[in-house]
């Protein structure tokens, strides 16, 4: 019975023994199989901010990992390139853009100046930021930059080398009549009316057209119409024109397009056409204070989508037999520039805007 009695104490001892040994610590682990979907080059376009998901596969690494940009250096001849990571001055959302802000005011309280660098990577994600820069201080296209990336969790790390960069120098707006990268002009083809193709140098042509005749039973063709931005280098105010001309640079009055082409024939909403604000329109051209770059976010909005503001521009007649004919024509654009902005339209036909 006395032997029964210390069984109890001697299991308590034994346990408390157990105890004190240290069990090994649960170590991080760092796939070997991880990977980026790595891009054979980066080529962020300078003067925009541009986000490049590089979607990293962490093949059931421990988290949390931590990115970070290592050896940044010039492709040429491998020197350390510190201009990637000076800071500087760019535009930051401090509240969001929504497409319903009703003046210059209300956007521009919403915007924040931040001081950031050009080449940023997200910690958490492994995404890259190239912030809004000037090929004023990152090289540019045909020069580049490498740069590694460091992956590291709970005291291992890896590194994911090579990393190749090579911005674009600033492309003012979209459509654009020159290759980004050589600057060249660019050509298209056309066909002479015994069916020879021929090469003339490229022109933005609209996005849409439809149902515009310059004739009885002519319609215009994209190559028709031409359209030309141009911006005023002596301001420093915020502008955008539109302007229309015809066969003979002769202005055309915008009431002439007096109708979107929809089932309700409504009259063109000018106040509307674009996110901008105190609108004049003249006999020969129509001018919005804005802000830029335009559009000023990726959001779809009334005025955009895809990154791109749209425009339409239409006008209704009675065609033969009184039918009735909706005319348009419509441009997707950007411009990433600020100053005063005009965006021209040239038709090499004069369209029929009349009744038959």
């Amino acid at each position: 019975m006395t032997l029964y009695k210390f069984i109890p104490c001697i299991l308590f001892f034994l346990w408390g023994i157990s105890a004190c040994r240290k069990l090994p610590e649960k170590l991080d682990y760092l796939s070997q199989q991880a990977s980026f979907n790595k891009k054979d080059v980066y080529e962020p376009v300078l003067g925009r901010t541009t986000l490049e998901l590089t979607q990293f596969n962490a093949d059931g690494s421990t988290y949390p990992l931590v990115f970070s940009i290592q050896n940044a250096r010039h492709e040429h001849d491998g020197t350390q390139a510190p201009e990637l990571f000076e800071l500087h001055k760019v535009q930051e959302w401090k509240r969001n853009y929504t497409g319903k802000e009703t003046s210059l005011e209300e956007i521009n309280d919403k915007i924040v100046w931040v001081e950031k660098p050009f080449l940023q990577i997200r910690k958490g994600s492994g995404d890259l930021v190239f912030w809004n820069s000037s090929s004023d201080k990152i090289q540019s296209y045909p020069d580049g930059y490498l740069f590694d990336i460091q992956v590291e969790n709970g005291g291992n790390t890896r590194i994911f080398k090579d990393f190749y960069l090579r911005p674009v120098k600033e492309v003012p707006y979209e459509p654009y009549e020159y290759d980004v990268r050589t600057r060249e002009r660019k050509t298209e083809t056309r066909t002479s009316s015994d069916g020879q193709s021929y090469s003339v140098p490229f022109t933005i042509h609209p996005s849409t057209i439809k149902d515009m005749y310059y004739s009885k039973d002519s319609l215009f063709t994209d190559t028709l119409i031409s359209i030309y931005f141009h911006r005023n280098l002596k301001s420093t105010a915020n502008a955008l024109t539109f302007k229309f001309f015809d066969e003979d640079l002769n202005p055309i009055n915008p009431d002439k397009f007096n109708a979107l082409s929809n089932e309700n024939m409504q009259p063109i909403a000018w106040d509307s056409l674009v996110h901008g604000f105190n609108m004049v329109k003249t006999n020969d051209k129509v001018t919005y204070e804005v802000a830029y770059p335009i559009p000023l976010s990726n959001l779809n909005t009334r005025y955009a989508t895809d990154g791109k503001d749209r425009v339409i521009f239409g006008y209704s007649r009675k065609g033969f037999g009184g039918k009735r004919i909706d005319a348009s024509f419509g441009l997707n654009f950007s411009i990433y520039e600020p100053g005063v902005w005009v965006i021209a339209f040239y038709f090499r036909r004069n369209p029929i805007f009349e009744d038959d």
